[in-house]
């Protein structure tokens, strides 16, 4: 199975001539300079827990509710269960543990954000057909991407020195140095900068066997590598999606209820990554004692959507919801910038820095199909079952020259994804309530996909599979119809086996391999708390 970026390696093609017809390069410190499709996945997870307190109390499973602003997001046809106009805030903190095989000690981070604000203005009261008509205009934050990861390698054999060194095999050093100018070189593509950037911190040298050979740097002194490399990594992300919608939703005769929603996604994600290199055992002036690889990359763009929904009240008791949210259009500039700091044995160090690349890119998200009922029970308990499919194996790039790329990708490894919801709300006495719900939100990747990670099969990147998310809360409801709710969602992310850097190059003539450390068994927990307060008006 093909687990290489095609639209990274479609340049390296375009430019390498001869020299890359079977060459494969990628991993987590290498691929964040071309986007992926898995990255537009990414993006596209979007979950039901970071909007209003009551709905992520009740698992997110409001597809067949309303009188809520996070109906505007899951099932806009909710908005016409209002019966008077509303103005409401959600906050939230989110505590991150994030834990593999390769640590004993979670990477933790803490986050706070006001995750929903908008009102929901009923514009209309009737005793005909139409009973009610509400607009509804707000944010909704749909994804967090607030979150650390670390892991450490001790005794490799294998450095990251010998990667830059086959992924400069060809150039001329002139074209290298500094003063060649290679980050605008149209030659060089910005996933070979870190060997550009090898080059000029001494990391790599050149063989001088007239081929435009090199070595890297811990081999120069011809001292082994066995037992010698101690790795790490650390890698921190800020950021998160958001959608401001403007909506509509009509009540006919509370029986029916429809809606449609426009929604503007706001995307924005920076990821830091450290990647460091020790080397046991250095001595002499020309011994490396380490390397520190350091990629910077910043997501931000914006996209603009459709849904629509229908909730049908056959009884009193019982409501079927259904929602169709359409493909979200997004336009995305990535900013990329690497830098590479090594340091010698004699006390010699030199950091080498690349310019900033940006480059925009257009691509659609999958579509989405909500279904969802819920039922009352004696005016004192709600119980709700939503079920989503999501077609990710749909999404396609409309940037130039990369549609076809893309398009390959995407049908290699992505598929549909099957989420589920179910939550309950029981009024135990007049104006308390109290909540539980599940969430389970199915992993993008197609069933080939998903075997080739669960066999412990290495992807080019840290990618979410799914998610469990289990959660409770309680809600007041005042005199005046005003509520303030609290949930609590514990989460549980589960992410694919990741490689840190990878290159293989075969020909009649050489297999050359060169394969970092692994990265397997990465999981997100986090808790989180929220808090909402709703004012009727």
């Amino acid at each position: 199975m093909k687990r290489v970026f095609s639209i990274a390696l479609m340049i390296v093609l375009s430019t390498l001539g001869l020299r890359a017809q079977s060459t494969i390069l990628g991993g987590e410190v290498v691929s964040p300079a071309n986007m992926s499709h898995m990255d537009a996945a990414k993006f596209s997870q979007q979950e039901h827990t970071f909007m209003s307190a009551r709905v992520a109390a009740m698992g997110g499973a409001y597809t067949s509710l309303g009188a809520d602003l996070s109906s505007m997001y899951i099932n806009p046809a909710g908005l016409g269960m209002y019966r008077s106009s509303a103005l409401s805030l959600s906050m939230n903190y989110d505590h991150t543990r994030s834990t593999n095989s390769t640590q004993s000690s979670a990477a933790k981070m803490g986050d706070f954000s006001f995750n929903q604000i908008g009102t929901a203005i009923n514009l209309y009261q009737g005793t005909g057909t139409l009973v009610s008509f509400t607009m509804g205009f707000g944010y909704n934050k749909v994804a967090d991407l607030n979150y650390r990861n670390k892991a450490s390698w001790g005794d490799g054999d294998v450095t990251i020195g010998e990667f830059f060194a086959e992924q400069m095999y060809g150039f001329n050093p002139s074209a290298l140095s500094s003063s060649a100018d290679p980050f605008r070189n149209k030659n060089i593509y910005t996933d070979e900068w870190g060997g550009v950037l090898a080059y000029q911190t001494y990391f790599i040298d050149p063989a001088m066997d007239g081929n435009n050979t090199f070595l890297g740097g811990y081999n120069v002194t011809g001292v082994p590598l066995e037992n010698r490399v101690n790795s790490q990594l650390s890698m921190e992300s800020y950021g998160s999606v958001g959608e401001y919608d403007f909506s509509m939703g009509f009540n006919f005769g509370n029986i029916l209820y429809v809606g449609t929603t426009l929604g503007v996604q706001d995307i924005e994600q920076t990821i830091y990554l450290n990647y460091l290199e020790g080397y046991v055992g250095a001595s002499g002036a020309e011994q490396m004692s380490y390397s520190l690889y350091s990629p910077r990359v910043s997501n931000y763009g914006s996209g603009i959507n459709f849904k629509i929904g229908a909730i049908l009240r056959p009884i009193s008791a019982l409501r079927i919801g259904v929602a169709y949210h359409s493909p979200t259009v997004v336009s995305l500039t990535r900013d990329y910038k690497t830098e590479l700091e090594t340091s010698f044995a004699n006390g010699d160090t030199y950091l080498g820095e690349s310019l900033v690349n940006s480059y925009t890119y257009d691509y659609t998200s999958p579509s989405k199909l909500l279904l969802g009922a819920s039922l009352t029970i004696a005016n004192r308990a709600i119980i709700s079952v939503d079920y989503d499919k999501v077609w990710y194996g749909g999404m396609d790039m409309d940037t130039d020259g990369l549609e076809e790329a893309f398009a390959n990708d995407v049908e290699s490894d992505l598929g549909t994804a099957d989420n589920f919801r179910v939550g309950i709300e029981v009024l135990p006495v007049d104006n308390f309530y109290v909540r539980a719900g599940y969430a389970y939100y199915g992993s993008p990747l197609n069933r080939a996909a998903e075997k080739y990670n669960d066999e412990g099969n290495a992807f080019y990147g840290t990618y979410k599979t799914h998610t469990n998310n289990f959660s409770l809360g309680v809600g007041w409801r005042f005199a005046s119809g005003s509520t303030v709710d609290l949930s609590w969602t514990l989460s549980r992310a589960h992410y694919t086996n990741s490689v840190m850097y990878y290159y293989s190059y075969i020909d009649e003539v050489d297999n050359v391999l060169v394969s970092g450390p692994t990265l397997t068994g990465l999981t997100h927990k986090s808790n989180a708390i929220g808090l909402s307060y709703t004012l009727l008006f």
